[in-house]
């Protein structure tokens, strides 16, 4: 059965994105891989998805974690470190801002979507929690 909820990690592409997080040997140059997006990219869910998955796990690491992580994810951030991502939120903060920008095809997958307000109040949120982490 496929998973598809308003939270980051209930969506199957996020959750296969986590399985191969779990599995990279660079774990900053996977996340950096992950969240190196621009406007001439073509944004397709995939795509957004795993985006906004890799700026979570960058919140995990650099703040504390957002409540609805998946035990696995959990399990997986406190045995691993990740040195040297302080410089990740700026391209992360960039790949969410274009992930809700008009012409992604998550942002129009969910704009169709009933429960649309629930999801952006979330990336939202993890927007407004990158945009602190590159202040600081």
């Amino acid at each position: 059965m496929a998973a598809w909820g308003t939270k980051t990690f209930e969506d199957d592409t996020a959750v296969d994105w986590l399985a191969e997080l779990a599995d990279a040997e660079e774990t900053r140059e996977f996340l950096l891989g992950a969240i190196t997006l621009t406007k001439e990219d073509e944004l397709d869910y995939d795509t957004g998805a795993i985006a906004v998955a890799a700026a979570e796990v960058i919140v995990a690491f650099l703040d504390e974690p957002r409540k609805g992580l998946p035990e696995e994810l959990k399990d997986w951030l406190s045995d691993n470190e990740c040195d040297d991502i302080t410089d990740l939120p700026e391209p992360a903060l960039n790949a969410l801002k274009l992930v809700l920008n008009e012409g992604s095809e998550l942002q129009d997958t969910w704009t169709e979507a009933e429960d649309y307000s629930d999801w952006k109040e979330g990336v939202d949120e993890l927007t407004e929690i990158m945009e602190q982490l590159v202040e600081a």
